[in-house]
């Protein structure tokens, strides 16, 4: 609870989005943005998973313990990090996701705190974040909302994205991702079992 102890009084609504990898997350909070700014309100996007990789980048102590933890094979030789790597070793073996958590977390937790206290004078913040509930980002939030799809979908999205990933990559990311969900807290649940339009139709439902 400590990480929260700074965040300042705000009459701004925040608004968590939360789901496994390729439920839809990104692509609700995305419309969401749209319709907050078709109405002229003011609204930041946190991307929780382009946070941690900016983490990654300006933080030498995290990169430290990184080598430590996983070795050198999970750097390029300029010094940065071979997320694809990185990705299949944390998620082959639950013990090591907890590993990059443990030193992931309070990070993350101080960077979205600070995102917060910075745009207090929004009117919405979305955070989009796979592990709202594991880090307890849930405690900043007016709102959550979880996206859910089946195991198949995910899949196909995630092959139809061309992000170049292999089957088993699929497989590890789609099978190894320990996300926490706790029902009493969550306001909204959205299944994504249609298209994108469908799915921006029940977030509007949401939003209104």
């Amino acid at each position: 609870l400590k990480y929260f102890a700074c965040i300042e009084v705000m009459k701004i609504i925040i608004i968590e989005i939360v789901g496994k990898t390729a439920s839809g997350k990104s692509t609700a909070g995305a419309y969401i943005e749209s319709l907050a700014k078709s109405l002229s309100k003011s609204i930041l996007v946190i991307d929780v998973d382009n946070l941690a990789k900016s983490i990654y980048c300006k933080n030498n102590s995290i990169l430290k313990d990184l080598r430590v933890c996983f070795g050198d094979d999970i750097f390029c030789e300029d010094g940065t990090i071979k997320y694809e790597i990185l990705a299949n070793k944390v998620f082959s073996q639950r013990c090591e996701l907890e590993k990059v958590n443990k030193l992931m977390f309070p990070l993350i937790i101080s960077e979205v705190k600070g995102f917060i206290n910075k745009n207090i004078s929004k009117d919405f913040i979305i955070i989009d974040a796979a592990i709202l509930f594991n880090c307890e980002l849930y405690r900043l939030c007016d709102y959550i909302i979880l996206i859910k799809a089946n195991i198949n979908k995910r899949k196909k999205f995630l092959k139809d994205k061309k992000t170049n990933l292999s089957d088993l990559d699929i497989e590890l990311r789609t099978g190894g991702q320990y996300i926490k969900i706790i029902k009493k807290f969550v306001d909204f649940t959205v299944v994504n079992d249609g298209s994108k339009l469908d799915l921006q139709k029940k977030v509007d439902v949401i939003f209104k």
